[in-house]
């Protein structure tokens, strides 16, 4: 009875290490979204990781890539709120600037996806008038941060950008709001 208490016992430890070990191997979770959302999988939020970093990530890649040399003017997608727009500009440095009427260069960033490990950003590049479409597609293990693996361009009819930067009234922070999505607020 004893030994079969033991054995039990070590069975049972065994499955307990199998387990854990197994948890090391799945990957991190992440949704299956797009944001602006385009009816396919769950809605997603621009403010929630690992929107920011997709955001910045493929605006930053695309700008390097693409026209390192002109001026690095971003916008970001109608609703994303004060609090994505300030953790965006942090990632993208100093050197970058939110979009203002009539600025002639700018990298609008049309919507970006997170599919678990893989993400894309799709940014439209103007320059005087004239743009091209840029996705960005990105990888990575687990929760380490995304690596650029494919930057494609595509030559489509798209309508030029207005800003979406939002000004000091647009959102101020009460304990209500802060933490929110301004998109969120109105629903």
């Amino acid at each position: 009875m004893m030994k079969a208490r033991n054995h039990m016992s070590m069975r049972m430890g065994l499955l307990g290490i199998l387990f854990c070990s197994a948890l090391f191997l799945i990957p991190a979770c992440a949704p299956y979204a797009t944001y602006p959302p385009d009816g396919s999988g769950p809605r997603t939020y621009p403010w929630m990781a690992p929107g920011p970093e997709v955001m910045a990530t493929g605006l930053m890649q695309a700008h390097a890539r693409v026209a390192p040399d002109e001026p690095f003017v971003f916008n970001l997608p109608a609703g994303v709120s004060q609090m994505a727009w300030n953790d965006v500009q942090m990632r993208l440095g100093p050197n970058a600037r939110p979009m203002q009427p009539g600025d002639s260069v700018v990298w609008n960033l049309e919507r970006f996806g997170v599919r678990n490990t893989k993400a894309f950003a799709d940014i439209g590049y103007w320059k005087d008038g004239k743009g091209i479409l840029i996705t960005v597609s990105m990888e990575r293990q687990n929760v380490l941060p995304f690596q650029v693996t494919h930057v494609q361009r595509w030559y489509v009819p798209m309508e030029a950008p207005t800003s979406h930067a939002p000004t000091s009234e647009d959102m101020t922070a009460t304990d209500e709001t802060s933490g929110t999505d301004s998109s969120e607020s109105s629903e």
